[in-house]
């Protein structure tokens, strides 16, 4: 039987992991990936690329522009990375309305201008009616590294505070109820990590921070896990859960553990400095919250106190979750 690629290949959990590794296999550098969001050219310098494919295209609270932006210059804030530039290449449907064009590019623009981040370089290819979704746009983002070290999880230590920057699932949340037709005021929490996060970077216990994209919470927090060796444990009632997230969890049968953020980070800190990086993402106008730490028991794996008492076992996905979200 031919093996093909499937929609789950793009949630962000297992079968992305496994896409991943096949296609850096190919590559003699393939073993040397360290994983993380965004890669150090010479120690200072970091450089990430992403797509966007998401569907729809407007959705509560943003919409592929002002997400290709955010997205791809997150990917360096959560390294301690400030944006400097970015360079973007958009595929175009024959047909697309000029409208719904300029709209999304000024979308994209608008971010850029709050980051002072600046578009270098570019490509623009037009398709058949029906090659793509109106449009694709892959980004490409550069900065300068403001934090003391590089961030990553192989920093972490056991009793190292983990914190959230705000609720977690809300931008999977937002799509999901609008694909599915569910009334509801809630807004996909995208927007630019890096005013919020910058208070926060020269801390000098600070280890690494990830931003709760495709496999959320529950993803993020495994992959530190395993990449560290350590385990970690979260304390489900400290999360900042959001309600209508919640109540769209409930009626889809999605678990919010697991659902896309895009303006949401998690973060590890030295616990003596654990105060102090909660009152920098309140200076910035967050709301964070101490959700767990890092442990020597479960090597490798994440556990979490739930509400009554017990652990549970967190896991990656294994499938598809709500395909194009990103």
């Amino acid at each position: 039987m031919v093996q093909v690629v499937e929609l789950g290949h793009g949630s962000g959990g297992r079968l992305t992991g496994a896409l991943t590794k096949r296609i850096l296999s190919r590559f003699a550098s393939g073993d040397g990936f360290q994983m993380e969001d965004c890669a150090f050219i010479d120690g200072r310098t970091a450089i990430t690329i992403d797509g966007f494919t998401v569907s729809p295209n407007d959705f509560p609270g943003g919409d592929i522009g002002k997400l290709a932006v955010c997205g791809s210059t997150n990917d360096l804030a959560v390294r301690g990375v400030r944006p400097r530039f970015l360079t973007m290449s958009v595929v175009l449907e024959e047909g697309l309305p000029f409208s719904d064009l300029d709209r999304w590019m000024e979308s994209a623009a608008s971010v850029c201008r709050q980051l002072d981040v600046a578009l270098v370089a570019g490509d623009t290819k037009v398709v058949p009616r029906g090659a793509v979704d109106a449009i694709f746009i892959s980004t490409c983002a550069v900065g300068d590294r403001v934090s003391r070290h590089i961030l990553g999880a192989a920093n972490l230590r056991v009793g190292d505070a983990i914190m959230i920057s705000s609720a977690p699932g809300l931008h999977g949340a937002a799509l999901a109820a609008a694909r599915f037709g569910l009334k509801t005021d809630l807004l996909s929490d995208c927007a630019p990590l890096w005013p919020s996060l910058s208070p926060i970077v020269e801390l000098p216990g600070l280890r690494c921070m990830r931003d709760c994209t495709r496999g959320g919470l529950g993803t993020a927090l495994c992959e530190w896990a395993e990449a560290s060796g350590l385990g970690i444990e979260l304390d489900e009632e400290a999360v900042p859960w959001d309600e209508r997230a919640g109540a769209v969890c409930d009626i889809l049968g999605f678990d919010p553990l697991y659902l896309a953020s895009e303006g949401c980070a998690v973060i590890a800190v030295e616990p003596t400095q654990a105060r102090e990086c909660l009152a920098g993402l309140r200076s910035a106008g967050l709301s964070p919250s101490e959700i767990g730490r890092a442990t020597s028991e479960h090597p490798s794996m994440v556990g979490m106190r739930t509400r009554i008492g017990g652990l549970r076992f967190v896991d990656m996905p294994s499938g598809e979750i709500l395909p194009r979200i990103c």
